[in-house]
Formats: C-alpha cells, structure tokens, sequence
C-alpha cells in the first residue's frame, strides 16, 4: 500500500533526473512524482537508475508488473474477507503484520541493511501513521463503495501530491498539470455516476479520500524527512508502524478479530503476502528499468484491480463509467509524465526550475 509508497506509492511514484539540454538552455524535468521519490528511493546514497548495461529490462517490466498486479491482489482479497465478515482493523492487522515479516525476511536473506540511524528511524516509523491512514481509508471505502469505484479514487493521491509539493518543494504547476487533475476529477464524477449519493455512498468516498491524503503525506513527508537511505529498510519501519497502531485499533476496538475464521484467516496472510511480494518485485524491477519506467508500469494497478473486481466480485461498469475509469488513469498518467514538468512560462523557468 505505501507504494505507492507506493509507486504510488505510494502508494506507489518515481523517477529520474533529466538532462540539460544546452541548445536551449533548459533543464529536461523528470516526471512530477519521480522528483518528490528520488528523495527517499535512494540507497547507500545512491539513486536507484537503471542498472547500466542490463540487457533484460522485459525482466524488470514483468516485475513491475507483477507488482501492480500483487498490490491490486490484496486489496480485493482483503475485499472479498470483509464481504464475508471480517472487520477492516482485523484485516489489516493481519495483512500488514504478514507483509512486515515477509519484508523483514527478503531484507535479511538479501543481506541489506534492515537498521536506519536514529533520525530516520523516528521519521520511517513516524510515516506509519500515514499507512494506517491509507490502510483504514482504503480498505475501509470497500465497506460501502464497490473496489473499482475505491481503486480510482485512492489514486487521486498524486494530484494532492501535486499541490502540496508547489509549497513543499516547489514543484511548478504547469498547464499539462492543471488539465490533468482536472480530466482525472471529470473522470471520477463519471466513474462514481451523476446522481445524488447515499449516506453509504459518501461514507465510502470520504474513505477512500481519506486514503488518499494519506499517500500524498506518506510521498510528501517522506521525501522531506528522508533522504540517502534504503528504501526497503523505511518501507519495513513505516509498515511495521502502521502495524502497531492497527494492532492496537484491534485489540482495543469494539470488535477484535470479529468474523475471522481459519479460512478467511489464509486468505488473509495470502493478501500479506501479496503486499511484501508487490515491494520486493517493484524495487527488484526498479533496478533494472529505472524509476521513470517503474512509476509509469505501477499506473496499472488501478487496471488490475478493476478487472480483477469484476471477475472475482462481480461488480460491473456501465459505459460511462468505464470512461470515467479510463480518464481517472489518463489523468494519473499525464501527472507522472515528464512532459507534464515543463514551466509555461518565462517566470516559472527563473524560479522552478532548478539543478537537483
């Protein structure tokens, strides 16, 4: 769920730095998130690029991909747990704790650091807050919307990142900007259909927004707070955070481990897994393709999850809101390409463009 912590992340959003392009005297800007993640998807001081001379970068695309699609596999699992019952602080508690102990195991066995110095320990734990933000916002919206409606818009957290980062890091809002929040907003309206909303209805929204402005926290203050670490070590400290204060929702809510039986229990640990899995693959793939590419693959997981929602679920789209999803995800695009970074004016070059 960080991806887009992650990549979204996260939940979920990389990139790479441009070039300078000297017949015009103008920096080549990467795409919006991968400036905002460069800043905490370093490792040992390095960026993570592409690996040079990698001769199989389909390898890194299929895990990618394959990240999308695990992070798309827990939530309709987690889904499908609480249509049978369930409670959301039951099945995060589970999933994230499952998730934590997977990560904590991949780092071990890959002899990478696990410990972080003491000011970016307190920030990495810190941004579990703002896991359990997006975990209970999220999961919680597919108690009263359907997962697709819930997918789209949680992934309206990049357009809050948007706007924060012109305050936070001075990101420039350009035009190609402004037309995509816009075309992914007209897109939501379209995806959630044009009539008024049931109190069930609104309740859902406001969740999975809620889950929203958790991932645009978890990106923002991430990259404000840490900087020249591995990623995989702050992943493991901000899930393990967002862990502990689901476990205590749990254990101190009117409803512990309500509905969790020894099946919806498997199925359960299985969308844990599914979430350490989606880390390992998406930074395993990063490597290989570099964060623009990676960034751009992750946009899929809204396409996974819609999909596999109506196979798995049974929900359906109407035709109009098929294009409301379809312009949801066009609008998430255009936000991340490179393109979309360019000022619009003379004015926004002087003072938003800048060396990193």
């Amino acid at each position: 769920m960080t991806r887009k912590l992650s990549g979204y992340v996260a939940h979920k959003l990389s990139g790479q730095k441009g070039t300078l392009r000297e017949s015009e005297g103008l920096k080549e800007q990467p795409a919006f998130s991968g400036r905002i993640m460069d800043r905490i998807t370093k490792g040992t001081g390095q960026e993570l690029q592409a690996e040079p001379g990698n001769r199989r970068p389909w390898i890194g695309v299929g895990l990618v991909l394959a990240s999308a699609l695990g992070f798309s596999s827990s939530i309709v699992i987690a889904s499908v747990m609480i249509r049978q019952g369930v409670g959301v602080n039951t099945s995060n508690a589970v999933r994230f704790l499952v998730a934590t102990m997977l990560l904590f195991l991949c780092q071990k066995a890959a002899g990478r650091p696990v410990a972080l110095s003491p000011r970016e320990r307190y920030a990495a734990l810190g941004l579990g807050i703002t896991v359990f933000v997006m975990g209970i916002g999220y999961l919680g919206a597919t108690k009263y919307i359907p997962v697709s409606m819930a997918v789209l818009i949680f992934y309206t957290g990049p357009i809050f990142t948007l706007f924060v980062s012109r305050f936070t890091e001075q990101e420039p809002i350009t035009i190609v900007r402004l037309a995509a929040a816009f075309i992914a907003f007209l897109g939501l309206s379209f995806a959630l259909g044009i009539h008024p909303l049931s109190i069930s209805e609104v309740r859902g929204v406001l969740s999975a927004l809620s889950g929203a402005i958790g991932m645009a926290a978890f990106v923002t203050i991430g990259s404000l707070t840490i900087r020249d670490v591995d990623p995989q070590a702050v992943n493991l400290h901000s899930l393990f955070g967002g862990t502990v204060l689901f476990l205590l929702f749990l254990f101190f809510g009117a409803d512990p481990a309500r509905g969790l039986t020894a099946i919806n229990l498997m199925g359960l640990c299985g969308s844990g897994v599914a979430i350490g899995f989606a880390y390992v693959a998406f930074y395993a793939g990063l490597k290989m393709i570099g964060p623009v590419k990676a960034s751009m693959l992750l946009n899929t997981e809204p396409i996974f999850t819609i999909t596999s929602a109506a196979f798995i679920l049974g929900e359906k789209l109407s035709y109009i809101k098929f294009i409301g999803a379809g312009l949801v995800i066009l609008g998430i695009i255009l936000i991340n390409c490179k393109f979309a970074g360019r000022p619009i004016s003379s004015r926004t070059i002087a003072k938003g463009i800048k060396e990193e």
